[in-house]
């Protein structure tokens, strides 16, 4: 397919038209937060669900729980990159978990987004929605200029926009972002690469840009989706290069250099992040080795393929208020890649049609094989994000160019196909209302049990709502089944109106199809998105559970979760990993993707009181009936949903030793009594002034240590000396070449080696990258010189 030679001026006002749609339905879409006041957040899981918050309630009423992390991970991440940007303008380490970490390197979290900097000057919620408004209109905006470069006509292109922006795989993941935050970009990268191709050499410059962008908006896993997309752009071209050996070379050559600069411009990510999830593989965060060659056995393949099907009708596999169908094949809610029925059917066909452009082709088919390989072990099945992005490309140049012949005959095809499903799924709601007793007892049975519904399985009357209205939904007169389905029927009539001899129905068709598509985006996004009213759901309150907490667990102070029941633990743990971050409480545990090889490794933390004491864990947090053995556990505080121990054999976080043998005692798990206390004054996470009595010669920090702590006396200009690991893997600082006799005061500053050296590397490449783009309009102004000579 060649791309556009000319950008007309009625051409560019239709355009400048289209992108004024999409920026007006973007507006739309969050009009509950900037008209009415709500907030996008599922802070309804937080209230009804989870302990402290919900109280002793167990009556659940919610609209999405399976986002639950947005509640412990995603919102706070977000606070503390706040909290790190007002206190000390950057964000690098943390103490709120593990006992410390390289938070600025937890690609899950995308503290590197763009979007992040806007918790600099805004307030959280304005950041948060502002934020989001940007990517959807980026993504939005940049699949118009696409399309629109593509030579795909004004309705086609804004319905392309669109769809690609309502795709569920950015609706599914909306607080977490990864998808959003990556594939807002890919549009950009197409278009960028386009209108290179089309002798706008100054855009050189700007592929290698977009494509750092992605890099930097996603996790580890997105920017190898991104990469992707990508090797697909070289795959097109590469095809039209023909058998030329010097043409190949040529595009090869350029696409390295792109794919170099870019990922040498999110080297300030890479680089940590990559380092940070080794070492947390190496703990066995991320253990692929006893998952087999597929992580859900040797039919998951096969029932994956199965499960695509579901993705021109994804209704019939449940949605969150109920259960998840996919879960039978392998698969999950999580992985439905839906931007339309019709537009998900002619994708598939696209496999097979010969007049599909490369790109398309080439990016259906590596989204939807790439997931039944082995590599799903790895990237999951999110790489279906690069099936949507050919997908919508596909259908969006089908209805541009296909014949009324073609779309009639795939209308009458589908709508036979679509009548003999229905007819067939009548048939089977009519025996499973004759049998729903059964069935629902059945259902009852095998998920009522103990231990069945998963962590929050404790609410046993809200279980029971859930499987009652799944097979509720499973009856083709369900409303849930009935409007979805409407709309797939109004649709194959749009398109079949399409292909009338009638200029009025053709338009008429093209309506209706565009909006029963969007229709249809709308409605699933109507089942995941949840506005929050923070008059009713405020943002992590202070319970009194809470203010205990603030109360009895000092600065210096740790705390470990203990977990009564795995099979409840969402219910009944108080204050779940990484949700006491929002507090600034520090805890031993954490839920994230990176973790420190440090003084206690996450996966067998235990109740013990000495060797929790010995990492700074100074309380225990538990449910009531959970209560710790050992005498050294001392309850300080309790209500009807939480319990507070304090841990009698906790050594200070700060402490100094006046000889090596008193150090050497300590860490060889003697007695800490020839230890003394010191006292931290600074209060940073990057920067801390420790005051040392005279006679100090060793400082223990019951922290763990991390590459780019250094410390020397406060008000010298002495060289920095590193902070050495100890043999439990705490911070030690010796003091050897301190004066003696006389007290000091001891500064540390965190400059972690991989971050200097990533953004080092990302201004060389971004030099190099300007470099190249003046190069590129060089040789553009010569040759046009060499034409009119």
């Amino acid at each position: 397919m060649s791309v556009e030679t000319k950008d007309t001026s009625p051409r560019r006002k239709h355009t400048l038209v289209c992108a004024c749609i999409c920026v007006a339905a973007v507006l739309a879409w969050f009009s509950p937060w900037w008209l009415g006041g709500k907030v996008l957040a599922p802070l309804d899981v937080m209230h009804e669900m989870m302990q402290p918050w919900r109280g002793t309630d167990t009556e659940v009423a919610v609209k999405n729980h399976f986002v639950v992390d947005a509640v412990d991970n995603y919102l706070t991440y977000r606070i503390t990159a706040a909290d790190s940007y007002h206190q000390e303008g950057w964000l690098g380490w943390s103490t709120l978990t593990y006992g410390g970490t390289h938070q600025y390197a937890n690609t899950m979290a995308l503290y590197y987004d763009w979007t992040m900097q806007l918790h600099r000057w805004f307030d959280f919620w304005t950041a948060w929605h502002l934020g989001l408004i940007g990517q959807f209109l980026l993504a939005s905006l940049g699949m118009l200029l696409f399309l629109r470069g593509r030579n795909i006509g004004p309705l086609w292109s804004t319905c392309g926009a669109l769809a690609y922006a309502a795709n569920t795989q950015f609706i599914i993941w909306i607080y977490h972002r990864w998808a959003l935050s990556a594939f807002c970009w890919v549009p950009w990268i197409l278009w960028a690469v386009d209108c290179y191709k089309r002798g706008r050499k100054p855009m050189w410059a700007l592929v290698p840009a977009f494509i750092a962008m992605g890099f930097l908006g996603g996790s580890l896993q997105h920017s190898a989706f991104v990469a992707l997309v990508v090797a697909a752009l070289w795959g097109e071209e590469a095809i039209k290069a023909g058998r030329s050996w010097a043409r190949q070379a040529q595009v090869l050559g350029r696409y390295v250099a792109w794919g170099v600069l870019g990922t040498g411009m999110a080297a300030m990510l890479l680089l940590p992040a990559i380092a940070a999830y080794r070492e947390s593989s190496a703990l066995g965060l991320h253990s692929t080795a006893n998952m087999g060659l597929y992580p859900k056995g040797m039919l998951q393949p096969v029932l994956n393929l199965i499960a695509y099907a579901a993705q021109v009708f994804p209704s019939v596999v449940g949605r969150p208020s109920t259960m998840d169908a996919l879960k039978v094949l392998k698969s999950e809610l999580f992985f439905v890649a839906y931007f339309g029925s019709l537009p998900v059917l002619i994708a598939f066909l696209a496999c097979f049609r010969k007049n599909v452009p490369p790109l398309a082709r080439l990016l259906i088919l590596i989204g939807l094989l790439l997931p039944l390989t082995p590599m799903v072990k790895y990237l999951y099945q999110r790489m279906l994000l690069v099936w949507i992005v050919g997908g919508i490309f596909a259908f969006a140049d089908f209805m541009q160019r296909s014949g009324p012949t073609t779309r009639l005959r795939i209308a009458k095809l589908a709508g036979i196909g679509a009548g003999a499903v229905v007819v067939l799924w009548t048939l089977a709601s009519i025996g499973l209302a004759m049998k729903r007793g059964q069935v629902t007892e059945m259902l009852h049975g095998k998920f009522l049990n103990d231990g069945g519904g998963g962590a929050f399985g404790l609410f046993k009357p809200w279980m029971q709502g859930r499987l009652d209205g799944f097979v509720n939904d499973c009856l083709i007169w369900s409303p849930q089944q009935l409007v979805p389905l409407a709309l797939l029927f109004i649709s194959l009539g749009g398109l079949a109106l399409t292909a009338s001899i009638s200029d009025k129905r053709r338009l008429a068709g093209s309506g209706i199809v565009a909006v029963a598509m969007l229709a249809e985006l709308m409605v699933f996004s109507s089942r995941w998105v949840t506005w929050s009213d923070l008059a009713k759901y405020p943002l992590f309150p202070v319970t009194p559970e809470a203010a205990a907490l603030q109360q009895h667990v000092k600065k210096d102070d740790r705390i470990f979760t203990s977990i009564k029941s795995l099979e409840t633990h969402m219910a009944e743990t108080p204050f779940v990993p990484n949700t006491l971050t929002a507090y600034g409480i520090a805890t031993i545990g954490g839920f994230d993707s990176i973790a420190k090889d440090g003084m206690l490794s996450p996966a067998t933390l235990k109740a013990d009181p000495r060797t929790l004491g010995r990492a700074g864990v100074t309380h225990i947090v538990t449910a009531p009936g959970n209560a710790p053995q050992e005498p050294a556990w001392e309850k300080v505080w309790s209500s009807d949903v939480m319990e507070l121990y304090r841990n009698h054999d906790a050594v200070p976080r700060y402490m100094g030793f006046t000889s090596d043998g008193a150090k050497d005692a300590f860490l060889g798990n003697e007695e800490a009594s020839n230890g003394m206390a010191l006292r931290e004054t600074l209060g940073r996470e990057n920067m801390r002034s420790i005051e040392v009595p005279a006679g100090t010669r060793w400082i223990r920090i019951a922290e763990n240590e991390g590459s780019g702590w250094k410390y020397r006396v406060a008000g010298s200009t002495e060289a920095w000396h590193p902070v050495l690991r100890a043999p439990d893997a705490s911070m030690l600082l010796p003091l050897d070449h301190l004066p003696t006799g006389q007290p000091t005061t001891v500064v540390m500053e965190y400059d972690p080696p991989l971050r200097r050296t990533g953004f080092i590397i990302s201004a060389a490449a971004l030099v190099l990258t300007l470099a190249g783009a003046v190069i590129a309009s060089m040789a553009r102004i010569r040759t046009r010189s060499l034409g009119t000579a």
